[in-house]
């Protein structure tokens, strides 16, 4: 015998209404895979984030202490000017060219108490000192 109309109706809502469920808890696993993933997004760009700042700190600290070595190494060259060394030698003895030499010389003038403050002060290059530079550069 044949279904009726209204059981042959009833039969496909609950079909559709199926599907519509279906299809509805699909898009709300979906919404919740895509909220994870936002969320997952969110949680990496704060790590770098909070890396970089920890990098930028990590650089300044280097920087500083750099600075302060950089300073160590001026003194030490202005002590040796203070004992009357010629640039050059100085240059030798550190493995420096005298350019270097004369740049930390430079760089610290008047920073460091260890120099002589009187005529024969050590920032002032004599002729002798000319003289063994031009050597070792000609050597």
């Amino acid at each position: 015998m044949a279904q009726r109309k209204s059981a042959t109706k009833t039969e496909a809502r609950e079909r559709a209404r199926r599907a519509a469920a279906e299809s509805m808890a699909r898009e709300q696993r979906l919404l919740e895979l895509g909220e994870e993933f936002f969320v997952a997004q969110g949680e990496a760009e704060q790590i770098m984030e909070t890396a970089e700042q920890r990098i930028a700190e990590v650089r300044a600290k280097a920087e500083q202490e750099a600075a302060q070595a950089k300073e160590a190494q001026a003194s030490v060259v202005v002590r040796m000017k203070g004992e009357r060394v010629a640039v050059s030698d100085i240059a030798q003895r550190l493995e420096l060219s005298a350019a270097a030499v004369r740049a930390l010389l430079k760089d610290n003038a008047g920073d460091d108490s260890a120099t002589p403050k009187d005529a024969g002060s050590a920032d002032v290059t004599t002729p002798v000192d000319s003289e063994l530079e031009r050597e070792t550069v000609d050597a």
